[in-house]
């Protein structure tokens, strides 16, 4: 099949279903508005001007008639955009048939809810499609909220490659605790709790290391907060890095934490629960779906540092029977529903289905 996607050429994401359909022996193309380099992978670059992460980008709608023309000129099997309210509108108002939308999480769970011109825009993109997927049962139920048709949504969970993220080679050091972020830095992670939390617990735990792994806007404002806190002598700038330096730092940590305000899926926390790290994460349905409080990792409220580092805290004094605790279950719980290569092989079932309705 010919597989045109129109997605974030940047995102992780994107990179992997690029590289896995290029594996399984289809041709890729991806339209793209950065301007990036994919082996094997036919990359169209659109220049919009800067893309702003938080959205706004209403220049972006100038180009479509541009898209249109390229995607017309590629003729794909298989139109699959990623995020609704950017790509998605402009795959919609290409009207090019089968047509895929992949909702990843504030396109759907926020934005609709916070302004009438986005429900306006997911409620269009939505019955363009052929078929819509979702990260998550709570993000189908947000869009069956919006007035789209239930039958036409299932909820794909990303995943995790199991043969990168797993406790092969898990080894934690002697003479540190380690705490791991790897969400990036931007307001909907809500890492400055994170931080203040750990300014709590620093000196009742005096070999913490924290390793913050990701990149974003709110850089150089997270490392001038973290001076400020006087916690920068424990905390660890490492950046964007690849999936298997992830698994090797996920490996070597003890604690991983993730606080964000809205996810569609989590799949950080995904990877940290199969490389073996015990979770805490922010009380939002993408976490409680996979973590019970107390039995395989922590839920914690989204605006309290005293109670994150109390749980903080309760994990360094009580590792051993936490972690021998959680690892049988977060292990049955990737096993059965978080695996990348079944969830693409059920993504790839349904593009045939799809082109073949759709057979030029």
């Amino acid at each position: 099949m010919k597989i045109c996607y129109l997605a974030d050429g940047e995102s992780v994401h994107t990179v992997r279903w690029c590289k896995y359909f290029k594996e399984s022996g289809h041709e890729i193309h991806l339209i793209t508005f950065k301007n990036v380099l994919l082996e094997g992978i036919n990359v169209h670059y659109i220049d919009a001007g800067k893309i702003n992460i938080s959205g706004g980008n209403w220049k972006i709608i100038l180009k479509y008639r541009r898209i249109k023309l390229l995607i017309n000129k590629i003729k794909p099997d298989i139109l699959h955009a990623h995020y609704a309210t950017s790509y998605g509108l402009i795959g919609a108002l290409a009207n090019y048939h089968p047509y895929i939308v992949t909702a990843l999480g504030t396109d759907v769970l926020i934005s609709p809810f916070q302004s009438k011109i986005y429900k306006l825009i997911i409620k269009f993109v939505m019955r363009k499609a052929d078929w819509i997927t979702s990260m998550a049962e709570h993000m189908t139920e947000k869009l069956v909220l919006l007035g789209v048709e239930k039958g036409k949504i299932d909820a794909v969970i990303f995943g995790i490659d199991d043969e990168i993220f797993n406790k092969n080679n898990r080894k934690l050091p002697d003479d540190k605790f380690v705490i791991a972020s790897t969400r990036n830095f931007e307001p909907v992670y809500n890492i400055p709790l994170f931080f203040n939390a750990i300014k709590i617990i620093k000196d009742k735990i005096p070999n913490i290391h924290v390793n913050m792994l990701g990149d974003g806007s709110l850089r150089n404002e997270f490392k001038k907060m973290v001076n400020k806190l006087e916690i920068s002598d424990v905390v660890d700038f490492i950046g964007k890095v690849p999936q298997p330096e992830i698994a090797e730092v996920l490996n070597n940590s003890h604690l991983f934490v993730t606080l964000s305000l809205s996810d569609g899926n989590n799949i950080s926390l995904n990877e940290a629960m199969a490389c073996g790290a015990f979770p805490i994460a922010s009380d939002i349905p993408a976490n409680r779906q996979w973590i019970t409080d107390g039995i395989n990792g922590f839920i914690v409220p989204l605006d309290n540092p005293d109670i994150l580092a109390e749980k903080i805290l309760f994990v360094y004094e009580n590792y051993n029977k936490l972690e021998k605790d959680c690892f049988e279950l977060n292990d049955k719980i990737i096993q059965e529903k978080l695996l990348w290569r079944k969830n693409m092989n059920f993504v790839e079932q349904k593009y045939k289905l799809l082109s073949k309705k759709y057979e030029k």
